[in-house]
C-alpha cells in the first residue's frame, strides 16, 4: 500500500491569522497566480504585518515578491534605522527588499505630506518596474481609510472623495482596508514579530495625526466600536456610486466640438442641460485630458467653469491649474492647454 502523501504543514502565521484578514486575500480582487507584488514597506505594524501575510501566502498563490522600503530623511538617523529594520526582516523572510533613501522637498505650495507622498508612489511605481511587478501592495488599513473619508469631508468633498481608498487601482492593491490597526499590532505580537515607531506619527501639528489621536477616539467613545467600521462601508458605497454617476456623465456628455490643438471645445447649451452634478463631471474629466489625471481641481475651480456654462456674471475667463484656461465664447465652452487659445465660433 502506498504511503499517504503527507501534507504541507499550515504556515504558523497563516493559522493564528485572524479570519477577517484572510478573507481580504481571498476575494476576487486578489492577484492571480502566478503575479509578482512589491510590497511597500515602511517598517512600521501595518505595512509589516502585510509582509509577512503576503510571505505566508505565496508560496500557495504561486506569487513572487520583492520589497521596497524609502527613507525620506526627514528624520535622521531613526528613519536610517527604519530602512536597515525592514532590510533585515526581508533577509529573515527571503523577500529581496529595495531600499532608498531621498530627500524629501516640497514644491511651491506643496505641504511636506503631499510631497511625501509624491516622492513615495514615485519611488514605487520606478521600483515595481524595475521589479517588472504587476502588482504593488500598501499596507493602509481601517483607520487609514476613515481617516483619509473624515479629512476629505471636513474639507468639502464630492462623493468620489468621500469614497477615499479603493483596494484595487492598478497597480495599486490595498488589501488591508477593512482590518483594524489593533487586529494588525495583535497578530504582530502573537507571532512575537517587532515593528518601528515614527514617532512624527504622534505629533498633533498634522491634521491626519489630529483626526487618528483626538477625533477616532471620540468618535469610538461617542458611538461605540463599530461607529469606524461604518465609516469605511459608507466610503465604499460612496465609491460605489460615484462611479455609476461618473459613467452616466460619460454616456450623457456632449461630444467634443472641433478645435485648434491643444484645445477642448464643447457646446454650451448641451452642457447646460446637463444636471449640475453631472456637468461638473464632464468637465472635470475633458480638463483632466488636458492637464493630467493627477490634475488638482478644487470645488471653487469647477464651480467657476460652471458659472461659464450657466452664463452666470460677467466674466469669459476662469484661468485654472498648470496654466490650463476656459473660456465662453459663442455658443461654446472652450477648454485649452495654454493661454495662447484661439476661439472658435459657435
Amino acid at each position: 500500500m502506498a504511503p499517504t502523501p503527507e501534507r504541507p504543514t499550515p504556515d504558523p502565521w497563516l493559522r493564528a491569522a485572524p479570519p477577517a484578514l484572510l478573507e481580504e486575500v481571498t476575494r476576487p480582487w486578489a492577484p492571480p497566480r502566478g503575479a509578482r507584488i512589491l510590497v511597500a514597506v515602511s517598517g512600521g505594524a501595518d505595512s509589516l504585518a502585510l509582509l509577512h501575510l503576503l510571505a505566508a501566502l505565496a508560496p500557495g498563490r504561486g506569487w513572487t515578491l520583492a520589497a521596497a522600503t524609502l527613507d525620506h530623511g526627514l528624520r535622521g538617523e531613526a528613519s536610517a534605522a527604519d530602512r536597515c529594520f525592514v532590510e533585515e526582516v526581508c533577509r529573515r523572510l527571503d523577500v529581496p527588499c529595495r531600499g532608498r533613501r531621498l530627500q524629501t522637498r516640497p514644491r511651491r505650495g506643496e505641504s511636506l505630506e503631499l510631497c511625501a507622498r509624491r516622492v513615495r508612489h514615485d519611488f514605487l511605481r520606478r521600483t515595481a518596474a524595475i521589479e517588472k511587478a504587476e502588482v504593488i501592495a500598501l499596507g493602509h488599513q481601517l483607520e487609514d481609510q476613515v481617516e483619509t473619508v473624515l479629512y476629505r469631508l471636513a474639507r468639502g468633498t464630492s462623493l468620489a472623495g468621500a469614497g477615499a481608498m479603493t483596494r484595487w487601482a492598478p497597480p495599486l492593491w490595498r488589501p488591508l482596508l477593512r482590518v483594524s490597526r489593533n487586529t494588525l499590532r495583535e497578530w504582530l505580537r502573537e507571532q512575537g514579530a517587532g515593528w518601528r515607531e515614527d514617532a512624527s506619527n504622534a505629533e498633533l501639528d498634522a491634521a491626519r495625526n489630529r483626526i487618528r489621536h483626538l477625533v477616532l477616539p471620540a468618535l469610538t467613545r461617542a458611538l461605540g466600536g463599530q461607529a469606524l467600521a461604518g465609516i469605511a462601508r459608507s466610503a465604499s458605497l460612496a465609491r460605489e456610486e460615484g462611479e455609476a454617476l461618473h459613467a452616466l456623465a460619460a454616456r450623457l456628455a456632449p461630444s467634443p466640438l472641433p478645435a485648434p490643438p491643444g484645445c477642448l471645445a464643447l457646446d454650451r447649451r448641451r452642457l447646460a442641460d446637463l444636471p449640475p452634478a453631472l456637468r461638473r463631471l464632464v468637465l472635470r474629466d475633458h480638463l483632466q485630458r488636458l492637464g493630467g489625471s493627477d490634475l488638482r481641481l478644487s470645488r471653487a475651480h469647477l464651480e467657476a467653469v460652471d458659472a461659464l456654462v450657466e452664463a452666470r456674471g460677467r466674466g469669459r475667463r476662469v484661468d485654472l491649474p498648470r496654466g490650463l484656461v476656459a473660456r465662453r465664447e459663442k455658443g461654446v465652452i472652450m477648454l485649452a492647454s495654454s493661454i495662447e487659445e484661439k476661439g472658435i465660433d459657435g
